[in-house]
């Protein structure tokens, strides 16, 4: 069975799931939630004996977070997170009499690198764009720094000429204004009001998030390591670059925490370098290393 072949017991209850979801939580979450919620169901059809995820176990759990989900710590704690809120609504509606997800240990975030996407990949990506509009998904995530959930809601109503600015709908439902980039000011009045990536296909009017992700990873070349937020954590790395105003970046980014923003510190390597060229050549020290090496050398 494909991944988008839930049987219809499935089907019905990933449905009032994220109906139930939509009433609380943003667009992208309800999207990202589902998501998770339908490969786990997908993996109970295809792996487990009752096919039901109404009866997993908290040890199968365990094992489609391990086998299932990916490596990157980061997409397992969305994962568990789906479990989370998804059993604990069974429990509450009557689906089930006992949460078994309650007691999954919590995981603790990585704390990793940067990974700016180069600009010889962006070059080669709007080498294969086709539409205005490609070209304006990259620019959004390089210039702007969003995610691709906010690039999915973009709107020409976010646009404030007047004052320079951009509203951003970013995790939460929670906004905050950036400053427009001085290309973004002159190419986003020419695209037509509206949401700037429209989709009939979709009830709320605009792309997915998961077709903004899908898209930019197409004009990466599907490279790994290359998406939509390795042109985020482009701009977070060009940013710090010039100015080194962390407090002000996490306002860029949305960042709940400033440990969050603090990542991007370890990024510019070419600013590494410089603090270690520019320490200067202790003297006598070639010199001392020359002379051990004729003095041990036949």
């Amino acid at each position: 069975m494909s991944d988008h072949q839930l049987t219809k017991p499935h089907q019905a209850l990933h449905d009032a799931f994220t109906t139930a979801l939509s009433t609380y939580r943003s667009p992208y979450t309800v999207e990202l939630r589902g998501y998770y919620l339908q490969r786990l169901m997908t993996w109970a059809q295809d792996t487990t004996e009752h096919g039901s995820v109404l009866r997993l176990t908290l040890e199968d759990f365990h094992t489609w977070l391990s086998k299932d989900v990916g490596p990157a710590i980061s997409t397992k704690r969305s994962a568990r997170s789906t479990l989370s809120v998804f059993y604990e609504w069974a429990e509450t509606i009557g689906k089930i009499k006992k949460n078994p997800a309650r007691k999954l240990p919590s995981m603790r975030n990585s704390v990793g690198i940067p990974n700016p996407c180069p600009t010889d990949d962006i070059q080669r990506a709007l080498d294969r764009a086709t539409r205005p509009i490609d070209v304006l998904m990259i620019l959004f995530g390089e210039l702007q720094g969003m995610r691709a959930g906010e690039i999915s809601r973009a709107h020409s109503d976010d646009v404030m000429l007047p004052t320079k600015e951009l509203r951003v709908l970013g995790k939460g439902n929670k906004q905050r204004l950036v400053p427009l980039h001085p290309l973004m000011q002159e190419l986003l009045p020419q695209f037509p009001t509206g949401y700037f990536f429209p989709s009939d296909r979709n009830p709320s009017g605009h792309m997915l998030p998961r077709s903004i992700g899908r898209r930019v990873r197409h004009l990466l070349g599907f490279q790994p390591g290359r998406n939509a937020h390795s042109l985020r954590h482009k701009f977070g790395v060009d940013a710090l670059e010039l100015n080194p105003d962390l407090m002000g970046l996490r306002d860029l980014l949305g960042h709940a925490s400033v440990a969050t923003t603090q990542i991007y510190t370890k990024a510019s390597s070419s600013r590494l370098s410089k603090l270690v060229d520019d320490i200067p050549e202790p003297p006598g020290h070639r010199d001392r290393l020359q002379a051990l090496k004729r003095e041990t050398i036949p």
